[in-house]
C-alpha cells in the first residue's frame, strides 16, 4: 500500500509491482559473484534475477491518490519507493523465524545458514548472536 499523488496511466500499479519484485530480487538472488577480478556471472543465463514463480500467490499494489505532488498536475514518481521495503522486511521475517540478522545480501541460503550456525556456536560458548 502506497500514497500517490495523482495516477495519469493505469501504470501505477504495476511500476509499485515491478519495483516491489526487483526488491526481492535483490534481498534473495541477485548478486555479482568475481574470482581473480573476472566477473564469473555476467550473463542473463548465469545471473539470477527473481522469475513471476517466485512471487506469492496473492501479489498486489493499492494506491491510494491524495494530490499534492511536486510535479506537474500534481504528479509524483510511484514506482521508486516499491524497491526499498522486501529486503529488510524479508531479513526481519528471518530474524522473527529464526532469530538470527543475515546483514549482507542477497539472503543466500549459505548465509543464512553461516549465520544459524555462528549464532549456535555463540550459545554455546556462552555469548549472544
Amino acid at each position: 500500500m502506497r500514497w500517490a499523488s495523482r495516477e495519469r496511466l493505469p501504470t501505477g500499479e504495476g511500476q509499485d509491482e515491478g519495483a516491489a519484485m526487483q526488491g526481492i530480487g535483490h534481498a534473495l538472488r541477485e548478486e555479482l559473484v568475481f574470482e581473480h577480478g573476472q566477473l564469473l556471472n555476467g550473463g542473463i543465463i548465469d545471473y539470477a534475477v527473481p522469475t513471476m514463480e517466485m512471487l506469492p500467490d496473492e501479489f498486489a499494489s493499492i494506491l491510494f491518490e491524495d494530490g499534492g505532488g511536486p510535479g506537474p498536475y500534481d504528479a509524483k514518481g510511484v514506482g521508486e519507493a516499491g524497491i526499498v521495503a522486501p529486503a529488510p522486511a524479508i531479513a526481519a521475517a528471518l530474524y522473527a523465524a529464526a532469530g538470527v540478522w543475515v546483514r549482507d545480501l542477497p539472503l543466500t541460503p549459505e548465509r543464512i545458514w553461516r549465520a544459524l550456525r555462528a549464532a549456535r556456536e555463540a550459545r554455546r560458548r556462552g555469548g549472544s548472536s
